[in-house]
């Protein structure tokens, strides 16, 4: 009697634990990868406008320095039609002093990202600082948020493409990067 009692407890709690596994992926898919707050509409205009002002002069005022304001718009327009191969439906959105990336990847593997990163001004340079990277909900490791990283830094040397600016602060608002700067 006492042996079927514990059988019988044994596949209870074996049974519950195979339900508990079966609703894990349905709720890790729902509840742990995050959704954009907002959705941000994609244009060639905004890639273009983007590249324009990154390949083009900066306008300098009488003490030479400039403000270059980066839109959500143009981040993302710039990504989705740019990075085809590797992101499909991004979204960036700035706020809250960072900047995060929503999308799915296609390589190696098709899998939902986010990714939250900052910007700085250091020593005349943007800084971009990738605080975290999730793939499927799940947290990447350091790693590959180190080669993520190094991706973001070659656009950023694209964007730095002058070399006699200097970069003096870096400011994230509500849908806007603002980079403010100086001829050195």
């Amino acid at each position: 009697m006492q042996l079927q009692k514990q059988r019988s407890g044994l596949i209870l709690l074996l049974a519950l634990s195979v339900l508990a596994l079966s609703c894990f992926p349905c709720q890790t898919s729902s509840q742990v990868i995050p959704t954009p707050a907002r959705t941000v509409p994609v244009s060639t205009e905004a890639a273009e406008d983007l590249v324009a002002i990154l390949g083009g002069d900066l306008v300098l005022d009488a003490e030479g320095c400039f403000i270059l304001i980066v839109t959500e718009e143009e981040l993302t327009s710039y990504v989705a039609l740019n990075m085809r191969e590797s992101i499909i439906a991004p979204q960036i959105l700035l706020t809250d002093g960072k900047i995060h990336l929503y999308g799915t990847i296609v390589s190696p593997l098709e899998a939902p990202v986010t990714a939250i990163a900052s910007a700085e001004a250091s020593e005349g340079q943007v800084q971009i600082t990738v605080e975290t990277v999730a793939l499927g909900g799940f947290p990447i490791p350091e790693t590959f948020i180190a080669a993520f990283a190094r991706q973001i830094d070659d656009f950023i040397t694209f964007a730095q493409r002058q070399e006699s600016m200097e970069i003096n602060e870096i400011e994230i608002t509500e849908g806007e990067l603002i980079i403010r700067g100086c001829a050195v």
